[in-house]
């Protein structure tokens, strides 16, 4: 059962990983990994620690077993595992929620879109990424907030645009965009 509920969720995460397309997140997308995921999370480990908790009680068997594992695993590494259920949560919900609407969008969608930005930086990609890869940090006209993805084509002509604007054109989803091509 474990499987089944965890397959999509990695299956999302591979998915994301291995394509990473440039993704800029709407207002929807912060809300949701910013401050409904979070809160959910943290109510669904709570629920199931007040389930492990009555469980616990009721259960001879069931409290054999935990001590068992409390001592096998250790009181300190025992709790940790059960204190970061709300963590593994997020993470599910993220991966089922965000990813699959972002590969909805790559694959499905085809509501065009297109908005100026401000490219406000090009930085370095973390070291873990290929050497063409950027960091566009562009400024959002309409809303002035900024958004940030990587981008692996024109890096030396995208640094040379600092501080101009530019045309990003892509695909419209519900929780932001991707991103197929900058024009300037």
């Amino acid at each position: 059962m474990a499987s089944s509920i965890l397959f999509p969720p990695i299956l999302f995460i591979a998915w994301d990983e291995n394509l990473d397309p440039p993704f800029i997140a709407n207002t929807a997308y912060d809300f949701l990994t910013h401050k409904l995921f979070p809160v959910l999370s943290v109510v669904l480990g709570i629920a199931a620690g007040i389930y492990g908790y009555k469980k616990y009680n009721a259960c001879i068997t069931f409290k054999s077993n935990f001590k068992d594992y409390l001592e096998h695993d250790g009181r300190l590494r025992g709790w940790l595992g059960i204190l970061f259920i709300p963590v593994l949560v997020y993470l599910w919900l993220w991966a089922t929620f965000c990813i699959s609407i972002k590969l909805w969008a790559y694959y499905y969608s085809d509501n065009s879109w297109q908005q100026e930005y401000q490219l406000v930086a090009v930085e370095a990609c973390p070291t873990d990424y290929e050497y063409s890869c950027a960091k566009l940090v562009v400024l959002d006209l309409n809303t002035y907030k900024k958004r940030s993805f990587r981008w692996y084509l024109d890096k030396s002509k995208l640094q040379r645009l600092q501080n101009e604007n530019i045309n990003i054109v892509g695909v419209k989803s519900p929780l932001g965009a991707i991103v197929h091509q900058i024009q300037w």
